[in-house]
Protein backbone atom coordinates (compact mmCIF):
# COMPACT_ATOMS: atom_id res chain seq x y z
CA UNK A 1 0.00 0.00 0.00
CA UNK A 2 1.19 3.52 -0.82
CA UNK A 3 1.94 5.46 2.39
CA UNK A 4 2.64 9.19 2.44
CA UNK A 5 3.45 11.04 5.68
CA UNK A 6 2.86 14.78 5.45
CA UNK A 7 4.00 16.95 8.36
CA UNK A 8 1.74 19.98 8.75
CA UNK A 9 0.89 22.39 11.53
CA UNK A 10 -2.55 22.59 13.10
CA UNK A 11 -3.61 25.87 11.49
CA UNK A 12 -6.94 26.11 9.69
CA UNK A 13 -5.79 25.92 6.02
CA UNK A 14 -4.10 22.57 6.52
CA UNK A 15 -7.05 20.95 8.29
CA UNK A 16 -9.40 22.36 5.65
CA UNK A 17 -7.35 20.61 2.96
CA UNK A 18 -7.51 17.33 4.91
CA UNK A 19 -11.27 17.66 5.21
CA UNK A 20 -11.64 17.77 1.44
CA UNK A 21 -9.41 14.82 0.58
CA UNK A 22 -11.24 12.23 -1.48
CA UNK A 23 -11.24 8.65 -0.20
CA UNK A 24 -8.84 7.79 -3.01
CA UNK A 25 -6.29 10.21 -1.56
CA UNK A 26 -6.97 9.90 2.19
CA UNK A 27 -6.42 6.13 2.11
CA UNK A 28 -2.74 6.79 1.38
CA UNK A 29 -2.06 9.91 3.50
CA UNK A 30 -0.94 9.77 7.13
CA UNK A 31 -0.75 13.35 8.40
CA UNK A 32 1.54 14.17 11.30
CA UNK A 33 -0.05 17.31 12.75
CA UNK A 34 2.03 19.62 14.93
CA UNK A 35 -0.07 21.36 17.58
CA UNK A 36 1.06 24.99 17.47
CA UNK A 37 0.11 27.99 19.58
CA UNK A 38 -0.59 31.53 18.48
CA UNK A 39 1.39 34.44 19.89
CA UNK A 40 -1.56 35.51 22.01
CA UNK A 41 -2.23 32.07 23.54
CA UNK A 42 -1.67 32.20 27.30
CA UNK A 43 -1.75 28.47 27.95
CA UNK A 44 -1.61 25.08 26.22
CA UNK A 45 -5.33 24.69 26.91
CA UNK A 46 -6.19 27.68 24.73
CA UNK A 47 -4.16 26.32 21.83
CA UNK A 48 -5.62 22.82 22.16
CA UNK A 49 -9.22 24.05 22.37
CA UNK A 50 -8.75 25.90 19.08
CA UNK A 51 -7.23 22.82 17.42
CA UNK A 52 -10.03 20.59 18.69
CA UNK A 53 -12.56 23.05 17.32
CA UNK A 54 -10.91 22.80 13.89
CA UNK A 55 -10.69 18.99 14.03
CA UNK A 56 -14.41 18.76 14.74
CA UNK A 57 -15.34 21.54 12.30
CA UNK A 58 -13.52 19.70 9.52
CA UNK A 59 -14.89 16.28 10.57
CA UNK A 60 -11.52 14.60 10.54
CA UNK A 61 -12.74 11.80 12.79
CA UNK A 62 -15.72 11.15 10.51
CA UNK A 63 -13.38 10.75 7.54
CA UNK A 64 -11.36 8.06 9.37
CA UNK A 65 -8.08 9.81 8.54
CA UNK A 66 -5.13 7.98 10.11
CA UNK A 67 -3.33 10.91 11.72
CA UNK A 68 -0.76 11.50 14.47
CA UNK A 69 -0.63 14.51 16.77
CA UNK A 70 2.64 16.03 17.96
CA UNK A 71 2.39 18.31 20.99
CA UNK A 72 6.14 19.00 21.11
CA UNK A 73 5.80 22.59 19.78
CA UNK A 74 3.84 23.40 22.92
CA UNK A 75 6.73 22.13 25.05
CA UNK A 76 8.99 24.59 23.26
CA UNK A 77 6.54 27.37 24.16
CA UNK A 78 5.20 26.37 27.59
CA UNK A 79 7.73 23.80 28.82
CA UNK A 80 7.48 19.96 28.88
CA UNK A 81 4.42 20.04 31.14
CA UNK A 82 2.59 22.04 28.47
CA UNK A 83 2.98 19.25 25.93
CA UNK A 84 1.73 16.59 28.34
CA UNK A 85 -1.21 18.74 29.45
CA UNK A 86 -2.13 19.15 25.78
CA UNK A 87 -1.94 15.39 25.23
CA UNK A 88 -4.32 14.77 28.16
CA UNK A 89 -6.83 17.25 26.72
CA UNK A 90 -6.62 15.73 23.24
CA UNK A 91 -7.15 12.18 24.50
CA UNK A 92 -10.07 13.20 26.73
CA UNK A 93 -11.86 14.93 23.86
CA UNK A 94 -11.07 12.72 20.85
CA UNK A 95 -11.24 9.33 22.56
CA UNK A 96 -10.25 5.76 21.77
CA UNK A 97 -8.76 5.03 18.36
CA UNK A 98 -8.73 8.68 17.26
CA UNK A 99 -5.03 9.42 16.74
CA UNK A 100 -1.48 8.30 17.41
CA UNK A 101 0.65 10.41 19.79
CA UNK A 102 4.11 11.39 18.57
CA UNK A 103 7.15 10.89 20.78
CA UNK A 104 10.74 12.11 20.33
CA UNK A 105 14.13 10.59 20.95
CA UNK A 106 15.27 13.35 23.31
CA UNK A 107 12.41 12.86 25.75
CA UNK A 108 13.63 11.27 28.98
CA UNK A 109 11.86 7.92 29.56
CA UNK A 110 10.85 9.00 33.07
CA UNK A 111 8.94 11.93 31.54
CA UNK A 112 6.91 9.72 29.23
CA UNK A 113 4.39 8.42 31.76
CA UNK A 114 1.71 10.72 30.35
CA UNK A 115 2.27 9.24 26.89
CA UNK A 116 2.03 5.73 28.34
CA UNK A 117 -1.35 6.56 29.85
CA UNK A 118 -2.46 8.03 26.51
CA UNK A 119 -1.44 4.95 24.52
CA UNK A 120 -3.29 2.71 26.97
CA UNK A 121 -6.46 4.69 26.30
CA UNK A 122 -6.05 5.23 22.56
CA UNK A 123 -5.01 1.69 21.47
CA UNK A 124 -3.49 3.10 18.27
CA UNK A 125 0.26 2.72 18.62
CA UNK A 126 2.63 5.68 18.36
CA UNK A 127 4.62 7.76 15.92
CA UNK A 128 8.33 7.90 16.84
CA UNK A 129 9.81 11.05 15.29
CA UNK A 130 13.59 11.06 15.00
CA UNK A 131 14.87 14.52 14.05
CA UNK A 132 18.05 15.57 12.36
CA UNK A 133 20.90 15.46 13.42
CA UNK A 134 19.96 12.46 15.60
CA UNK A 135 18.49 10.75 12.52
CA UNK A 136 21.90 10.97 10.81
CA UNK A 137 23.97 9.81 13.78
CA UNK A 138 21.91 6.92 15.11
CA UNK A 139 24.35 4.04 15.49
CA UNK A 140 22.23 1.81 17.73
CA UNK A 141 18.50 1.09 17.60
CA UNK A 142 18.40 0.36 21.33
CA UNK A 143 17.67 3.98 22.25
CA UNK A 144 14.53 3.90 20.11
CA UNK A 145 13.34 0.63 21.58
CA UNK A 146 13.91 2.05 25.07
CA UNK A 147 11.59 4.95 24.21
CA UNK A 148 8.91 2.52 23.08
CA UNK A 149 9.29 0.41 26.20
CA UNK A 150 8.81 3.54 28.30
CA UNK A 151 5.39 4.16 26.70
CA UNK A 152 4.37 0.49 26.62
CA UNK A 153 4.55 0.07 22.85
CA UNK A 154 6.34 -2.17 20.37
CA UNK A 155 8.04 -1.56 17.03
CA UNK A 156 5.26 -3.47 15.27
CA UNK A 157 2.79 -0.77 16.39
CA UNK A 158 5.11 2.17 15.67
CA UNK A 159 5.42 4.43 12.65
CA UNK A 160 9.09 5.44 12.59
CA UNK A 161 9.67 8.86 11.01
CA UNK A 162 13.23 9.97 10.19
CA UNK A 163 12.76 13.72 9.95
CA UNK A 164 15.53 15.40 7.94
CA UNK A 165 13.96 18.85 8.30
CA UNK A 166 15.00 21.48 5.78
CA UNK A 167 17.64 20.35 3.30
CA UNK A 168 19.33 21.67 0.19
CA UNK A 169 21.10 18.54 -1.08
CA UNK A 170 19.23 15.31 -1.77
CA UNK A 171 22.46 13.32 -2.16
CA UNK A 172 23.88 14.47 1.20
CA UNK A 173 20.56 13.84 2.94
CA UNK A 174 20.31 10.34 1.47
CA UNK A 175 23.84 9.62 2.65
CA UNK A 176 23.01 10.99 6.09
CA UNK A 177 20.06 8.67 6.71
CA UNK A 178 21.66 5.75 4.89
CA UNK A 179 23.75 4.48 7.79
CA UNK A 180 20.89 4.40 10.32
CA UNK A 181 18.48 2.86 7.81
CA UNK A 182 20.76 -0.12 7.30
CA UNK A 183 20.21 -1.32 10.86
CA UNK A 184 16.78 0.20 11.51
CA UNK A 185 15.24 -1.89 8.72
CA UNK A 186 16.25 -5.06 10.57
CA UNK A 187 13.43 -4.26 13.02
CA UNK A 188 9.78 -5.01 12.21
CA UNK A 189 8.36 -1.47 12.40
CA UNK A 190 4.79 -0.77 11.33
CA UNK A 191 6.31 1.64 8.81
CA UNK A 192 9.54 3.54 8.20
CA UNK A 193 9.38 6.96 6.51
CA UNK A 194 12.04 9.46 5.51
CA UNK A 195 10.67 13.01 5.63
CA UNK A 196 12.28 16.24 4.45
CA UNK A 197 11.34 19.63 3.10
CA UNK A 198 13.00 22.08 0.72
CA UNK A 199 10.41 24.84 0.33
CA UNK A 200 12.09 28.19 1.14
CA UNK A 201 11.27 30.12 4.29
CA UNK A 202 9.08 33.20 4.10
CA UNK A 203 12.15 35.37 4.73
CA UNK A 204 13.96 33.81 1.76
CA UNK A 205 11.11 34.38 -0.69
CA UNK A 206 11.65 37.69 -2.44
CA UNK A 207 8.25 39.21 -3.16
CA UNK A 208 8.09 40.50 -6.74
CA UNK A 209 6.57 43.86 -7.61
CA UNK A 210 4.66 42.47 -10.60
CA UNK A 211 2.72 39.23 -11.19
CA UNK A 212 5.15 36.35 -11.44
CA UNK A 213 5.31 32.57 -11.74
CA UNK A 214 8.49 31.33 -10.09
CA UNK A 215 9.79 27.75 -10.42
CA UNK A 216 11.25 26.24 -7.24
CA UNK A 217 12.91 22.78 -7.27
CA UNK A 218 11.22 20.13 -5.16
CA UNK A 219 14.31 18.41 -3.78
CA UNK A 220 12.02 16.04 -1.89
CA UNK A 221 11.26 14.33 -5.21
CA UNK A 222 14.98 13.85 -5.88
CA UNK A 223 15.48 12.49 -2.36
CA UNK A 224 12.61 10.07 -2.90
CA UNK A 225 14.19 8.74 -6.09
CA UNK A 226 17.47 8.10 -4.30
CA UNK A 227 15.85 6.47 -1.25
CA UNK A 228 13.52 4.22 -3.27
CA UNK A 229 16.38 2.91 -5.43
CA UNK A 230 18.18 1.73 -2.29
CA UNK A 231 15.28 0.78 0.00
CA UNK A 232 11.94 0.10 -1.66
CA UNK A 233 10.22 -0.54 1.69
CA UNK A 234 10.87 2.99 3.00
CA UNK A 235 7.93 5.38 2.69
CA UNK A 236 7.93 8.98 1.51
CA UNK A 237 7.19 12.08 3.57
CA UNK A 238 7.40 15.86 3.21
CA UNK A 239 6.20 19.13 4.71
CA UNK A 240 3.43 19.73 2.19
CA UNK A 241 3.75 23.22 0.73
CA UNK A 242 5.45 24.74 3.77
CA UNK A 243 8.99 25.34 4.94
CA UNK A 244 10.02 23.00 7.78
CA UNK A 245 10.16 24.64 11.16
CA UNK A 246 7.87 26.87 13.20
CA UNK A 247 5.17 28.62 11.17
CA UNK A 248 5.79 32.31 10.46
CA UNK A 249 3.78 35.02 12.15
CA UNK A 250 0.34 35.41 10.64
CA UNK A 251 0.27 37.68 7.59
CA UNK A 252 -3.36 38.74 7.70
CA UNK A 253 -3.40 40.40 4.30
CA UNK A 254 -0.99 38.61 1.96
CA UNK A 255 -1.29 39.12 -1.81
CA UNK A 256 -2.93 36.37 -3.87
CA UNK A 257 -0.62 33.40 -4.25
CA UNK A 258 -0.58 29.64 -4.86
CA UNK A 259 2.16 27.10 -4.21
CA UNK A 260 1.39 24.67 -7.00
CA UNK A 261 3.12 21.29 -7.15
CA UNK A 262 4.08 20.22 -10.68
CA UNK A 263 6.24 17.10 -10.92
CA UNK A 264 9.64 17.80 -9.41
CA UNK A 265 9.05 21.49 -8.83
CA UNK A 266 6.68 24.02 -7.35
CA UNK A 267 5.22 26.78 -9.46
CA UNK A 268 4.81 29.75 -7.13
CA UNK A 269 2.08 32.01 -8.51
CA UNK A 270 2.34 35.44 -6.91
CA UNK A 271 0.06 38.39 -7.72
CA UNK A 272 0.95 41.63 -5.87
CA UNK A 273 -2.10 43.61 -4.82
CA UNK A 274 -0.76 46.85 -6.26
CA UNK A 275 -1.17 45.51 -9.78
CA UNK A 276 -4.82 44.49 -9.49
CA UNK A 277 -7.99 44.78 -7.42
CA UNK A 278 -6.94 43.49 -4.00
CA UNK A 279 -7.86 39.83 -3.47
CA UNK A 280 -9.67 39.84 -6.81
CA UNK A 281 -6.23 39.47 -8.34
CA UNK A 282 -6.68 35.81 -7.38
CA UNK A 283 -9.11 35.52 -10.30
CA UNK A 284 -6.37 36.66 -12.68
CA UNK A 285 -3.86 34.31 -11.07
CA UNK A 286 -6.19 31.33 -11.51
CA UNK A 287 -6.91 32.19 -15.13
CA UNK A 288 -3.17 32.18 -15.76
CA UNK A 289 -2.76 28.81 -14.03
CA UNK A 290 -5.70 27.08 -15.72
CA UNK A 291 -4.45 28.21 -19.11
CA UNK A 292 -0.88 27.01 -18.50
CA UNK A 293 0.93 23.71 -18.94
CA UNK A 294 0.93 23.38 -15.12
CA UNK A 295 -2.79 22.58 -15.15
CA UNK A 296 -3.32 18.81 -14.70
CA UNK A 297 -4.85 16.65 -17.40
CA UNK A 298 -7.72 15.69 -15.09
CA UNK A 299 -8.49 19.35 -14.44
CA UNK A 300 -11.10 19.87 -11.75
CA UNK A 301 -11.21 16.12 -11.07
CA UNK A 302 -7.64 16.13 -9.82
CA UNK A 303 -8.43 17.51 -6.35
CA UNK A 304 -10.82 19.70 -4.40
CA UNK A 305 -8.24 22.46 -4.57
CA UNK A 306 -8.15 22.32 -8.35
CA UNK A 307 -11.94 22.46 -8.46
CA UNK A 308 -11.86 25.67 -6.43
CA UNK A 309 -9.08 27.15 -8.59
CA UNK A 310 -11.13 26.47 -11.72
CA UNK A 311 -14.15 28.18 -10.15
CA UNK A 312 -12.05 31.22 -9.33
CA UNK A 313 -10.76 31.31 -12.90
CA UNK A 314 -14.40 31.69 -13.98
CA UNK A 315 -14.98 34.28 -11.23
CA UNK A 316 -17.64 31.97 -9.79
CA UNK A 317 -17.95 33.12 -6.17
CA UNK A 318 -15.51 35.23 -4.18
CA UNK A 319 -11.71 35.19 -4.38
CA UNK A 320 -11.23 33.97 -0.82
CA UNK A 321 -8.16 34.83 1.22
CA UNK A 322 -4.95 33.36 2.56
CA UNK A 323 -6.72 30.49 4.37
CA UNK A 324 -8.38 29.29 1.19
CA UNK A 325 -5.33 29.79 -1.04
CA UNK A 326 -3.10 27.71 1.23
CA UNK A 327 -5.80 25.02 1.52
CA UNK A 328 -6.14 24.83 -2.29
CA UNK A 329 -2.36 24.53 -2.64
CA UNK A 330 -2.10 21.72 -0.09
CA UNK A 331 -5.12 19.90 -1.50
CA UNK A 332 -3.51 19.81 -4.94
CA UNK A 333 -0.15 18.83 -3.46
CA UNK A 334 -1.57 15.83 -1.59
CA UNK A 335 -3.19 14.53 -4.76
CA UNK A 336 -0.03 15.14 -6.81
CA UNK A 337 2.21 13.26 -4.36
CA UNK A 338 -0.15 10.30 -3.98
CA UNK A 339 -0.34 10.09 -7.78
CA UNK A 340 3.46 10.16 -8.02
CA UNK A 341 3.83 7.37 -5.45
CA UNK A 342 1.24 5.19 -7.15
CA UNK A 343 2.97 5.58 -10.49
CA UNK A 344 6.23 4.62 -8.80
CA UNK A 345 4.59 1.51 -7.31
CA UNK A 346 3.21 0.48 -10.72
CA UNK A 347 6.64 0.78 -12.35
CA UNK A 348 8.16 -1.37 -9.61
CA UNK A 349 5.81 -4.30 -10.26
Amino acid sequence: MTVYVVIINSRRPNLLALRHMSARISDSVRPLIEIVARAEDESPKVAVQRVLSEIHRNRLLDKSIDFALDTRPLADRFGPSGAYEALRLLVADLGVGSFRPAIHTDEAPENLEEVRRATEKLHTGVCLRVRRPFAFNLSDSRVLLDQLEAVGETAERTDLVLDCGYFTSASETCTGVGGPLRHLLDIAWQSVTVVGGSFPSTEDLVKPAVPEVRRIPRREADLRCRISRLWNDVSYGDYGVDHPGPPPADDKWPPPNLRYTVGRQWSLYYWPKGTSRGNKGFFELCKRLVGSSDWPTYGTGFSWGDEQIARAACEDGGPGGSTEWKAYSLSHHLAAVVGMLREEACRAR
